[in-house]
């Protein structure tokens, strides 16, 4: 059976619309994918006739759609901070609210050039550290991971993306790296055990970048327990939170380094999102 581009997505607009509220945006981008073209190529060549081949490809790829599997392990890849960065199941899919975090530290590296030295803790994907040393070409940036699956995403990107001053580390936080870094950035696992079972995102995606454990905060508390001895000054520390749990974690870091100035950056809901340190 032959079909023409504009007949597949009107078909499969119907079929995905049942299931999701973004329907129109998630063919485009599986059409973009397969076809290996831009959207707007799509649209102005609409009457061209697809292959059987690639009528297979798109369709299964609408199958996995509507079963629930989120777009960007259908793709294979998601945009973050304005870069492709490859993603499976075994990284978390990066978040428009993290990109948050790397502003604030590009930011702070526009005013403190000689902070030479950065780490990303929990690094999943890679798309903080990777989107820093883009940006920051002269930096030395170390990517930390419990997960050796994980780190193998990271070292994909690093290669596509072609940096060269990466290291990679399978550690559980900063334990038994005795390196002290300018910039540490960090987006660990924050949700309740409890709550997690609960939700959608459990279905899919790692639970060892979801489950912060009995409260959310056992990895980040484990984090912060180790700050004090690997944070140069002046430097920088960046914590992606729960919307709800910014009060607990500023205590505890206000315990464990008193001089410490903390701020909290909102999301895109005005919800806190990224807990500031800085030294």
């Amino acid at each position: 059976m032959t079909i023409s581009i504009a007949d597949w997505r009107y078909q499969s607009r119907i079929k995905l619309a049942e299931v999701s509220e973004t329907a129109e945006i998630e063919i485009n981008a599986v059409l973009s994918k397969v076809l290996s073209r831009n959207l707007p190529w799509c649209l102005a060549n609409s009457n061209i006739v697809l292959d059987p081949n690639i009528i297979e490809e798109l369709n299964k790829k609408i199958d996995f759609l509507r079963s629930g599997i989120p777009l960007g392990y259908v793709l294979g890849e998601i945009e973050f901070f304005g870069l492709n960065f490859i993603i499976d199941e075994n990284v978390l899919i990066p978040r428009p609210e993290t990109e948050l975090m790397v502003e604030a530290a590009i930011g702070w590296l526009d005013k403190y050039e000689n902070a030479k030295k950065l780490v990303d803790v929990g690094c999943g994907s890679g798309a903080i550290i990777i989107s820093l040393l883009k940006k920051f070409p002269d930096k030395k940036g170390w990517a930390v991971e419990i997960s050796r699956a994980a780190l193998n995403v990271s070292k994909k990107n690093m290669t596509y993306h072609e940096i060269k001053n990466l290291n990679f580390v399978q550690l559980d936080c900063l334990t038994g790296l005795q390196t002290k870094f300018d910039v540490i950035t960090a987006n660990l696992p924050y949700i309740p055990g409890d709550v997690l079972k609960e939700l959608p995102v459990s279905k899919y995606e790692p639970e060892i970048a979801l489950n912060g454990g009995k409260d959310g905060l056992e990895v980040i508390n484990k984090l912060i327990d180790q700050i004090p001895s690997r944070l140069n000054s002046p430097g920088l520390v960046l914590l992606e939170i729960q919307f709800d749990q910014a009060e607990k974690i500023i205590h505890k870091l206000q315990d464990s380094i008193p001089e410490a100035i903390i701020s909290i950056i909102k999301d895109y809901s005005n919800h806190d999102r990224i807990i500031q340190v800085e030294v």
